[in-house]
């Protein structure tokens, strides 16, 4: 455990667990409390995932980057012991682990030891940055966001959509892939991959994703 929290300024991208659209939630109101701060706040929730919060796409998973910097759990050791257990197995690079209050248990805390993860516990990590008056150091810009979905009409068509920045949306429809454009960008998932090998010559990235929109 890191005892100097001036490493977090550091930090420019950070997964939030448990976030999803219900507004009554710790991990929701943390976009709220934290979002000001210049990190770019990540939230993880498998079934609110292709909706949005604040303008910020809500994925199932956090492995659209292959080298994430800060998972922050607000879930129970239940919920998060067999996640880590699955991403040792597939060998992703698992980064600091912080877990808020009432996410910490002494099994998960010997497992986080022995796999050799790093690890903050007893700590709200909104609390921390807004006490200290911490806030990211080097800021990404903000994102526009993108999603693909099922259609409904029968058809079983895929529909790609392009949201400018701080846009907001409830899906309505089966999810196929979101993410932002920084998640367009590094992602090694099949239609980020496929929606790259799309882009013309002297297009950008996103002008591709607008135009297939």
């Amino acid at each position: 455990m890191l005892p100097d929290n001036e490493w977090l300024s550091q930090v420019k991208t950070v997964h939030i667990f448990g976030a999803g659209l219900s507004q009554d939630k710790p991990a929701h109101q943390a976009f709220h409390d934290a979002g000001d701060k210049g990190f770019r706040m990540v939230p993880i929730h498998p079934k609110d995932a292709g909706s949005s919060i604040l303008g910020r796409p809500i994925l199932p998973h956090p492995w659209a980057s292959p080298d994430p910097e800060l998972f922050v759990f607000f879930l129970s050791s239940q919920t998060i012991l067999p996640a880590l257990r699955r991403w040792l197995i597939e060998g992703r690079n698992i980064p600091l682990i912080w877990l808020q209050p009432g996410a910490e248990s002494p099994e998960l805390e010997e497992f986080l030891l022995d796999s050799g993860i790093k690890y903050s516990v007893g700590r709200c990590w909104v609390v921390t940055i807004n006490d200290q008056k911490l806030s990211c150091t080097n800021p990404l810009p903000e994102q526009s966001w993108c999603l693909q979905i099922t259609s409904t009409d029968g058809s079983d068509c895929s529909t790609w959509q392009h949201f400018p920045v701080g846009s907001d949306y409830v899906r309505d429809a089966p999810l196929e892939w979101v993410g932002d454009l920084i998640d367009l960008q590094v992602s090694n998932e099949m239609i980020p991959r496929y929606i790259r090998s799309l882009v013309n010559d002297g297009e950008t990235l996103e002008d591709a994703s607008i135009r297939l929109s």
